[in-house]
């Protein structure tokens, strides 16, 4: 819901001499004409302007949500893309100022950008509040708050339609598509007995996983798949970290990793790594060749951000666990579909490629 209160003020200025009375009447610009007032969605009132030209984000699920609608609009990067990422961002926008996130945010280069508003795109749990209005405290700069949840992608892209009056058909066409995926992911329904077990690694060796119930994970639960990491002592973990004797004992039947782009570690490395492991020899996975790379490029198809980046990793991991994708679309085209509209780019064939892990 967003309201919006906007006041017109007239100021009379009289002057009497002893014949005579003139009245003359002159128009001032006040607060009001220039602002907006928007309960966003943790409902919380938050005073913004009502002409947006630079916004940022405190994490990178918000600063993806904001580039996806118009990257002129951005004000700032979270974090230095590696070598492999870089390519997937155009020029145009590769060396906006790199702020941080999260507590190691810098906020005094934040304050000195001046964006109109900061986007906390996160869960709206009392601490992700509490620390909302602190960094709206801290830097004088208001601070709206927007549910990361997958289901919810639609309802980010309607509530920023509703602020970024410019961009309301784009907001628009971003949230139909999200629409759209997310009631592809809801038709599927895979009996329990017939779900296949995947393992989710992430990191240099693929140890730090998403357990069962993390947010981490919600491609895992809208698409009906066996998530291994589900035992009692890691249930209500963000993410979590194994050994190698947990992922033996759990025998996946698929490995998806993710690499570590801060220390270079990629995808297709971290696929050769998992299963060129001695340990790993006798997991069904390894012994059927079912260790796959998450494609990842500017952003990781499965979590990393928790963002709309999401969406084509629906199709993408529909269509390699049960080879299940709409009647009218292969990946290879849905790639190129999705991020000439989410990502503003013309991929080639061999991005496409690399990207799937071809």
């Amino acid at each position: 819901t967003t309201t919006i209160n906007t006041t017109t003020s007239t100021t009379g200025n009289t002057t009497t001499t002893s014949n005579t009375t003139t009245t003359s009447s002159t128009t001032t610009t006040t607060t009001e004409e220039t602002t907006q007032t928007v309960i966003d969605m943790a409902n919380r009132q938050v005073v913004i302007p009502k002409n947006i030209t630079k916004v940022v984000s405190n994490i990178p699920s918000g600063t993806m949500l904001l580039y996806t609608i118009d990257p002129d609009i951005l004000g700032a990067w979270n974090y230095e893309f590696n070598d492999y990422e870089i390519e997937y961002i155009p020029e145009k926008y590769r060396d906006l100022p790199v702020i941080g996130q999260a507590n190691k945010i810098n906020k005094e280069l934040l304050i000195s950008l001046q964006p109109d508003f900061i986007l906390a795109y996160n869960s709206l749990s009392s601490k992700e509040v509490d620390d909302a209005n602190q960094l709206a405290h801290d830097t004088g700069i208001p601070v709206i708050m927007i549910d990361h949840s997958l289901d919810k992608v639609p309802d980010a892209y309607r509530f920023l339609k509703t602020i970024l009056i410019s961009k309301q058909s784009r907001c628009e066409e971003l949230a139909q598509y999200a629409e759209t995926a997310l009631a592809f992911a809801n038709s599927i329904d895979i009996p329990e007995n017939e779900r296949v077990k995947v393992y989710y690694g992430n990191g240099p060796d693929s140890l730090e996983t998403v357990p069962e119930g993390s947010s981490h994970a919600a491609l895992f639960e809208l698409l009906d798949v066996y998530n291994v990491a589900r035992d009692d002592d890691i249930k209500g973990e963000t993410r979590y970290t194994v050994n190698p004797e947990r992922i033996i004992a759990w025998m996946p039947d698929v490995v998806i990793v993710n690499g570590e782009p801060t220390e270079g570690v990629s995808p297709k490395q971290a696929v050769e790594r998992f299963l060129s492991n001695e340990n790993y020899q006798g997991i069904p996975a390894v012994q059927n060749n079912r260790v796959y790379a998450i494609p990842k490029y500017p952003f990781s198809w499965f979590d990393r951000p928790q963002s709309a980046n999401r969406l084509i990793g629906i199709y993408w991991l529909a269509d390699l666990l049960y080879d299940n994708l709409p009647d009218d679309m292969n990946i290879e085209q849905e790639t190129k579909n999705f991020y000439k509209l989410f990502y503003h780019l013309d991929l080639t064939d061999e991005q496409v490629d690399y990207l799937l892990g071809k």
